[in-house]
């Protein structure tokens, strides 16, 4: 027995010392595990998601990346029409969200960043810039391009539209990445400037933009000159000379400093926010005549109105178009309204539906009905 007791002694010093080593990695891969484990309840899914969202909404995005708690403020949330409904559709991003808005917006901030190095790995933000500057300067052709982007392929489209003809042919990197995916580069570019308008925007709200654009249509002469030469803001002989300017000045102290302070960043930002105004203008009178359209054919057609209300993917089946020539003929001789109809049949129904129930407005001088 004394014999082995030096063997047993070693045997035990071995085994705790195993027991030892082979306990610790154990411990240190659980604790490496965890955090990976409170990631895995934030899906990628849902963080693109989100992140989408944020892109389309970068009022809402800078006031929660400012303070993610607000996504719990109630009021806040009532406030944000858009916010509260996606929330809604989307259960498992609201609980996330509301359980650590800290932690949520943390890993946001993280996937956007990665989307934007990833994204931008073949179109560099240079060539962005220069695309956004020319559909700025465009807006004709802005428009077209983002309604489908394919048209950039089409060689008749691009020769009836010299100014993209020579854009893309002193722009061979950029021309290459547009022609090669036009939706991705599309998408590069409407993401690229709605940043560009957040930022740009920082400082002169676009309220601010709003009112001098209104202060602008009211008083051409003074616009033409403004747009001419926006230093004469600083001109005070110009300014004592035109009091309606004056007025609107003094109204206005902190787009006044603004506009001082750098007249002709400014004066750009306003005449990048009127060709906006315009476009969206010529866009949603451009639908309501679209609307009124199909509106008119469906209340001579019950039959048709009747079916395509229940199942509105019918205006994209042949048989059914053949069926009813009458609805062939009108889509034929309103091709507008049959892209639409091809791309996105229920929206389109819907908001002929929505733009019937609001109404036309009044045209001026018109008698109503006794």
């Amino acid at each position: 027995m004394k014999q082995n007791s030096p063997l047993i002694h070693y045997c035990l010093i071995l085994l705790t010392f195993l027991t030892v080593f082979f306990a610790a990695p154990v411990s240190v891969q659980s604790q490496s595990v965890e955090p990976r484990d409170r990631d895995d309840d934030v899906t990628w899914r849902q963080l693109a998601s989100f992140d989408n969202f944020l892109d389309s909404h970068p009022e809402v995005a800078e006031e929660l990346r400012k303070d993610p708690s607000l996504v719990n403020n109630q009021e806040f949330v009532e406030k944000h029409a858009e916010l509260q409904e996606y929330l809604q559709q989307h259960p498992e991003v609201r609980e996330e969200l509301s359980q650590n808005p800290h932690g949520f917006m943390h890993q946001e901030r993280r996937f956007d960043r990665r989307e934007d190095q990833g994204r931008d790995g073949d179109v560099n933000r240079r060539e962005l810039a220069n695309m956004d500057q020319f559909m700025d300067r465009h807006p004709e052709i802005a428009e077209q391009l983002r309604r489908d982007p394919s048209l950039v392929n089409n060689g008749e489209f691009v020769e009836n539209h010299p100014a993209l003809q020579r854009f893309l042919a002193s722009h061979p990197e950029l021309r290459e990445e547009f022609k090669e995916n036009p939706n991705a580069f599309m998408h590069q570019e409407e993401r690229f400037d709605r940043r560009e308008d957040h930022f740009r925007d920082h400082d002169v709200t676009r309220r601010e933009l709003a009112n001098m654009d209104q202060f602008m249509d009211r008083h051409p002469e003074i616009a033409e000159q403004l747009r001419k030469n926006p230093s004469l803001v600083n001109n005070q002989e110009f300014v004592e000379n035109h009091p309606a300017l004056q007025q609107f000045l003094a109204g206005h102290p902190e787009l006044r400093e603004e506009y001082k302070e750098n007249p002709t960043a400014f004066m750009r930002q306003e005449e990048r926010f009127d060709r906006r105004e315009d476009s969206t203008m010529r866009r949603d009178r451009d639908g309501g005549r679209e609307f009124s359209s199909f509106n008119e054919f469906m209340e001579g057609h019950g039959n048709i109105a009747g079916e395509l209300s229940k199942n509105p993917s019918l205006a994209n089946n042949q048989e059914y178009l053949e069926n009813h020539p009458e609805l062939r003929e009108y889509l034929k001789t309103n091709p507008r309204v049959q892209k639409e109809l091809t791309e996105n049949p229920e929206s389109f129904l819907k908001s002929a539906q929505q733009f019937s129930t609001r109404g036309t407005p009044k045209v001026a001088g018109e008698s109503k009905p006794k």
